[in-house]
């Protein structure tokens, strides 16, 4: 009985995907195509599993928990992709180190995370995304985030901010305080979840002193435009705080020359979860959704982890999110199935509906075809269908 109740389900946290929806999906994907084509990226399609030691390079144990494994029958153990930068890095240092640097690469591909199923949150779901692989500049880094922004405006979503910041802003103040690395880890938890009382209450347990919890507080917790680092510099005491800043500082005077800072803001508590990162990350939200709809940065180290020392940027979309987001602000422009022309035949017109159905299909419109006889039921197309009936 229970095997024949679930031939009609799917299990949970996946999802069927319905014509509109579908629809919808595909026309974001291929707004995105073009765009990500004009600034020189190229695609590429990876396997959807590989093995584990693979694609577990760079994942913490918070993360590795949430891989999807099982064993073929040789015995390797097989990961389900979790994301596409650990893919397209294996690919890269595997078969592309020869070509000339810089890649840019983009993928479109669906990722699997054992998560807790909520909205926008899934455990198979969708993404869109680039690596700049080659370039350790910041102007790579403001590439980056200026396609992001570029990708969201595409999409027709309009209420968004992209923050950016720098994870050795943090590392180089958890150095300073001379934290161990178990109490480093709850600080950047707290830290990436900006659950700022927390993380206060964590500087008390941990006995850091008044004046050094004050300043630690004040940067951590500080956000705005290129004066924001200025007074973050002030507080800061140590050279990779410092540096940190001082890059972020290059970027943000890059995106003001791509005209776009209108959509971003430095937020020093930026910090990506994954371990890989390096240097500067960034998110972007929308204002209908609490959590990020798109999310990268810089991991210079990772491909050396597969034997070729490499810089390396990029981002990557969620695109469940990102209609989501797009849902809740009533901005669903474009996604319309309506035919352009409904052509009603009789059986003894089939051949004249079908050639003028291929004339008007030639000329790029959408034609859908009827037959009426037989007891079949009439169809109608939607308010902007041009019905031909043949007699």
């Amino acid at each position: 009985m229970a095997k024949e109740h679930l031939k009609l389900q799917i299990p949970i946290g996946v999802r069927d995907l319905l014509p509109d929806e579908a629809l919808r999906k595909r026309s974001l994907e291929n707004t995105f195509d073009k765009t990500f084509r004009v600034w020189g990226y190229n695609e590429v399609v990876t396997p959807t599993f590989e093995y584990y030691d693979a694609l577990s390079i760079g994942r913490g144990a918070e993360e590795d928990a949430r891989l999807y494994k099982f064993v073929d029958r040789q015995g390797h153990i097989l990961t389900l992709r979790p994301d596409m930068t650990t893919p397209i890095v294996r690919l890269v240092c595997s078969k592309m180190r020869d070509v000339q640097m810089p890649l840019r690469i983009f993928y479109m591909a669906n990722v699997f995370s054992f998560e807790d199923p909520q909205a926008g949150r899934q455990r198979e779901f969708y993404q869109s995304g680039i690596e700049l692989i080659g370039d350790g500049s910041p102007f790579a880094d403001a590439e980056v985030i200026a396609i992001s922004v570029e990708i969201l405006k595409a999409s027709g979503l309009q209420n968004f901010k992209v923050s950016i910041g720098h994870v050795d802003i943090l590392y180089g103040m958890m150095e300073e305080l001379g934290l161990p690395e178990a109490q480093k880890g709850r600080i950047k938890n707290a830290v990436s979840n900006k659950n700022y009382v927390g993380l206060q209450e964590l500087l008390e347990e941990f006995n850091i002193p008044a004046l050094d919890k004050e300043r630690f507080m004040q940067i951590i917790t500080t956000h705005g435009d290129n004066n924001t680092v200025l007074e973050a510099r002030k507080l800061a005491s140590n050279d990779k705080t410092l540096k940190a800043l001082d890059i972020l500082r290059d970027v943000y005077s890059a995106l003001e020359a791509y005209e776009i800072t209108q959509f971003v803001e430095i937020d020093l508590g930026v910090l990506r979860g994954l371990d890989y990162y390096t240097g500067v990350v960034f998110e972007g939200y929308s204002a209908y959704i609490g959590y990020p709809i798109l999310g990268g940065g810089r991991y210079n180290n990772l491909m050396g982890q597969f034997g070729f020392e490499c810089p390396a940027t990029g981002f990557a979309l969620g695109m469940e999110r990102l209609l989501l987001s797009l849902e809740k602000e009533g901005n669903e422009n474009g996604f319309g199935t309506d035919p352009d022309y409904l052509i009603v035949y009789g059986a003894t017109q089939a051949s004249e509906a079908f050639k003028k159905a291929r004339e008007l299909r030639n000329a790029g419109k959408i034609v859908v075809t009827h037959q009426a006889d037989n007891g079949n039921k009439e169809i109608y197309g939607g308010p902007g269908t041009t019905v031909i009936t043949m007699r």
